[in-house]
């Protein structure tokens, strides 16, 4: 369908009313692409205006606009009417031009009629503009201010200055950036806030000389422009954003340069003076605000800062446990500095170097190899110097490293800090630590924060100081409650009351195991032991054995290995290496106890799978530990030795034949012996409570008092003989306890006689017996060596003479048999049979008599050939250095051996035995003889029931073993079998 070039093919929609009132050329165009886009249905709209005689893109709306280069813009300007080519059409309006992408023909030819509405409109608009100048200044600032609305937010202003710029221009973009560093003849930025940019900034932004000395020295603002500054230094700077057109303005507020405002866009729109003017208006509004919040914000953060001290002070302060106390620290400062990691160092006991005590969010390999020298790096200068020392940038600044590793990864570059902060931690003058913070970004802090670090490390110093000692103390208090406790376990009898266990040695094995695991625990070790020395001292500088051992989640070490530890004793406490320790250790230590007067009592030994060796105050409290050991042991073997002495006294007294009597300082009776009870008590009546001076002793009485008198003033005591009743008693009397007592010892006199005819009465009849028993042994050993010689002529004479009579017979019966045949030659063949029968019993009897092998080839092959002869499974087990006894032990051991195996066969019912040799080492000799078996075993009642009828063979052997000056150790049970060991000289 065509229309008429004059008339619009279609009816368009009323031209927006905001088109003729917008307020500058830039709110026009947008309104109008908008409209003209929507209008025609065209795929893409674009405003052009004439500037400067040259049409520039003002404002587009749409898409496909790329396919324009503003040639047909031109044309259809120069023409004054409407121009199209392919999908591209260009409308002319007065000073300005409409351009479409894919416009619908008619919707143009109808929008053709609105060409000088459009005219009119636009040249409006520029004539406000025009007539309002510099009010517009004005209007973009206190559009800012309102905007703003007084924020004292630095973050909000500094992006709403951004905002605000790029809309005052018409520009797409815009940033505000504050000056972190400012050098000689140049500056270089922080954080960038911006509007519009779609990468972020990172890493700050620089500042030339010659840009820094226009905007900050003259403090004037900058137009750029490609087409006219593409060569300038300024042209390059800006590269990476690539603008079209800039105005960069600066901020400074109150004589101080705060940083920079820049509004680009990438559209090719020139920047005017009164765009300059602008910027800069909008730059010294913003610059007050923004130092406004600036110091506001100093001061909050000064006020934060106060409170955050406040509250680490009272968290600080609220605890006095170490491990708590350092993890406060640590977290605190890195939370207060935002640093990336924190670590607490502690100055060693040589004053030359420091290692990390604690630390928080600092790499495992770091803290384990980190030993910091005092003095290097800046961890160590700030032990060293007593003074902060901060690292803007470490891996930049020639600190060096405080360690070797750390300096190895300076040099290799791979130092994953760069901003580093070392505080040094004391109370008062002296230094005993430091508060390292790192950041793996240059330090961020500036001279208030590192004030503020500073009162916050002497916090903490003060903090941990008293964490340090209040745990000095609780340790005390541990190691002095860990020193009773052990001292109480010592001194425990066996049913859990004080004192010590006379009957099972000074101290019991179970005191002595609750004493090393108390001790273990104290001293945080894995293991303990407790040795004790033999009591009885050797020659001189020669190793005491062992003798007693307590261990505690210790295995009991080896004799040699208990021998190697005991070398490793000197004075005092030793801390011993990995080579040193027991197996599975990676160190320990060693302490002697000593006992007095000064001797060796043993040791106690401690040790831990880690290698780190025990520090000092372990080995002090090692050494308190064996004090106190040692001191008690000391007591309760002093204490069991009074106690033994008590009691043997006490036996003495009570067994002793004499009348023994004490009494106190009058002379009443306060302990008489059984023997005085016993002879006095029927004349006397009770004696205890008695009064000794008053015993009825008739005219001897005078003596006694006499002799009383005399003893309480002489020290060797006095004697004297009185009579009670018919008895003659001859009375010695001592002062005991420096004259508090007496003591009384009296003796029968008429007893005395009786007694030794008694004695040699007695004596004559044991002399018989003695004689009597060793005629008797003379006798067994005589008729035992005689059976031996019958028993060695019978065996000759049977395998001499009968053996080989029956052999020349068996030859002979050979012979006829070969030549007979039938019946006759079977005959002959059992006789033959029976021949060789004989043979080997006469033989095996002759063995069994005597076996050549014993005197042929000695005793251990005679006891493998008896072995093999036994109808129990039988094994020969040797120790020790073989070698020939002397014959006749040799023939003891062999019928000992003989005797015990028929016993088994006979009575055991076991399935296996044993004959085990000990060889004893030269030159005492000996040796000795185990035969066991696996049989039902036996009871010592059912050994004295088989003796009773009749069955002698272990008192058998056990009379042989003693002939040959030997002993017999039996040991069995129903159900373990039976052992029986000879033990005889060599």
């Amino acid at each position: 369908m065509s229309h008429a070039p004059d008339e619009p093919s279609l009816t368009l929609p009323p031209l927006p009313p905001g088109l003729s009132a917008a307020s500058s050329v830039t709110q026009f165009a947008q309104l109008l692409a908008a409209y003209a886009c929507r209008a025609t249905h065209a795929h893409g709209t674009r405003v052009w205006v004439v500037t400067d005689g040259q049409p520039l893109p003002v404002a587009e709306e749409g898409r496909g606009l790329a396919l324009s280069d503003g040639t047909l813009v031109a044309r259809a300007l120069s023409g004054g009417v409407l121009t199209g080519e392919g999908m591209l059409a260009a409308l002319p309006f007065g000073c300005g031009a409409l351009e479409f992408v894919g416009a619908d023909p008619a919707a143009l030819r109808a929008l053709l009629h609105a060409a000088p509405l459009l005219t009119l409109a636009v040249e409006g608009v520029q004539a406000r503009e025009a007539r309002r100048g510099h009010g517009r200044i004005a209007e973009t600032v206190e559009g800012l201010m309102r905007r703003l609305g007084g924020s004292l937010d630095l973050a909000e202003v500094l992006t709403v200055t951004a905002q605000s710029a790029a809309l005052a221009l018409g520009f797409r973009r815009a940033f505000v950036a504050l000056f972190s560093e400012l050098r000689d003849g140049g500056a270089r930025t922080g954080e960038v806030f911006t509007h519009g940019f779609t990468q972020p900034f990172t890493g700050g932004i620089g500042v030339g000389p010659v840009t820094f000395e226009t905007l900050v020295q003259r403090g004037e603002a900058i137009r750029f422009e490609r087409g006219r500054d593409h060569d300038s230094p300024l042209a390059r700077g800006l590269q990476e954003l690539n603008p079209e057109t800039a105005v960069i303005a600066p901020l400074s507020a109150r004589g101080q340069a705060l940083g920079l405002l820049y509004v680009d866009t990438t559209d090719p729109v020139p920047a005017t003076d009164d765009d300059a003017r602008i910027v800069l208006a909008l730059a010294e509004q913003a610059a007050l605000a923004i130092d406004n919040a600036r110091l506001y914000g100093i001061e909050t953060r000064k006020r934060e800062a106060a409170e955050a001290l406040r509250e680490a002070g009272a968290a600080l302060a609220g605890s006095l446990h170490l491990s708590d106390t350092l993890q406060q620290v640590l977290e605190r400062a890195v939370a207060l500095f935002h640093a990336d990691a924190a670590a607490v160092y502690e100055t060693q006991p040589d004053g030359r170097s420091i290692s990390i005590r604690s630390a928080v969010g600092l790499p495992s390999e770091y803290m384990l190899r980190v030993r910091a020298k005092v003095g290097v790096g800046v961890t160590g200068r700030a032990v060293a110097q007593g003074t902060r020392v901060a690292a803007r940038d470490l891996t930049a600044e020639d600190y060096g490293g405080s360690s070797r590793y750390a300096r190895q990864l300076l040099a290799n570059g791979t130092y994953p800090y760069r901003g580093v902060v070392s505080l040094p931690l004391r109370v008062g003058p002296t230094v005993f630590g430091a508060l390292t913070l790192y950041w793996t970004a240059p330090l961020p802090l500036d001279g208030d924060d590192l004030a503020l670090a500073g009162v916050f490390a002497s916090q903490a110093g003060l903090a941990i100081e008293n964490a340090r000692l209040y745990e000095e103390e609780q340790l005390r208090e541990r190691e002095a409650g860990a020193l009773l406790a052990v001292s109480r376990v010592l001194s425990e009898r066996a049913d859990g009351s004080a004192g010590p266990v006379t009957n099972a040695g000074p101290v019991t094995d179970e005191a002595l195991h609750g004493a090393v695991r108390e001790a273990t625990l104290a001293l945080h070790a894995g293991r303990g032991l407790l040795a004790l020395f033999h009591e009885e001292q050797g020659a001189p500088g020669a190793a005491r054995p062992v003798t007693r051992c307590a261990t505690y989640n210790l295995h009991p070490p080896h004799p040699q290995e208990l021998a190697d530890l005991a070398a490793q004793l000197g004075r005092g406490p030793r801390p011993l290496t990995r080579r040193h320790t027991l197996p599975v250790a990676g160190s320990g230590l060693i302490v002697p106890l000593i006992g007095a007067p000064p001797e060796p009592l043993g040791f106690l030994y401690f040790d831990d799978p880690g290698p780190d060796a025990p520090g000092a105050r372990t080995l002090q409290f090692a050494r308190s530990l064996a004090d106190q050991v040692a001191q008690t042991l000391t007591r309760e073997h002093l204490l069991a030795a009074l106690e033994r002495e008590e009691a043997r006294y006490r036996q003495l007294a009570e067994g002793a034949h004499d009348l023994i009597v004490s009494t106190d300082a009058r002379g009443v009776i306060e302990y008489a012996n059984p023997a005085a009870r016993t002879l006095l008590e029927p004349l006397t009546g009770p004696l205890t409570g008695a009064d000794l001076l008053t015993l009825p002793t008739h005219d001897t009485r005078p003596a006694l008092q006499a002799a009383w008198t005399d003893a309480r003033t002489r020290a060797s005591g006095s004697r004297a003989e009185i009579r009670i009743g018919p008895y003659h008693l001859e009375v010695r009397l001592g002062s005991v306890d420096d004259g508090r007592g007496m003591l009384t010892v009296s003796r029968d006199l008429s007893e005395l006689q009786t007694l030794a005819d008694e004695i040699a009465r007695r004596g004559q009849a044991l002399e018989a017996a003695t004689s009597r028993q060793s005629e008797l042994r003379s006798f067994l050993t005589l008729f035992t060596q005689a059976q031996e010689e019958e028993r060695r002529r019978i065996s000759r004479e049977l395998h001499d003479d009968t053996a080989q009579v029956l052999t020349a017979t068996t030859r002979r019966v050979a012979r006829l048999a070969r030549d007979l045949s039938g019946e006759q030659k079977a005959r002959a063949d059992d006789i033959l049979l029976d021949l060789n029968a004989a043979i080997d019993g006469v033989r095996r009897f002759a063995r069994n008599l005597r076996p050549s092998v014993l005197d042929d080839l000695g005793l251990l092959p005679a006891l493998e050939w008896l072995a093999t002869q036994a109808l129990t499974a039988t094994r020969l087990e040797v120790s020790g250095a073989e070698r020939r006894l002397s014959p006749a032990t040799e023939l003891t051991v062999f019928r000992l051996a003989q005797e015990a195996l028929n016993n088994v066969d006979k009575h055991a019912h076991a399935h296996t035995a044993a004959i085990r040799v000990a060889f004893g080492e030269l030159p005492q000799g000996g040796v000795r003889v185990a035969i066991t078996d696996d049989g039902r075993g036996f009871t010592t009642e059912q050994a004295h029931a088989q003796a009773q009828a009749g069955h002698l063979g272990l008192l058998g052997l056990r009379e042989r073993v003693t002939l040959a000056g030997g002993t017999l150790d039996v040991q069995s049970a129903p159900g373990e079998g039976t052992t029986l060991t000879f033990t005889l000289p060599g």
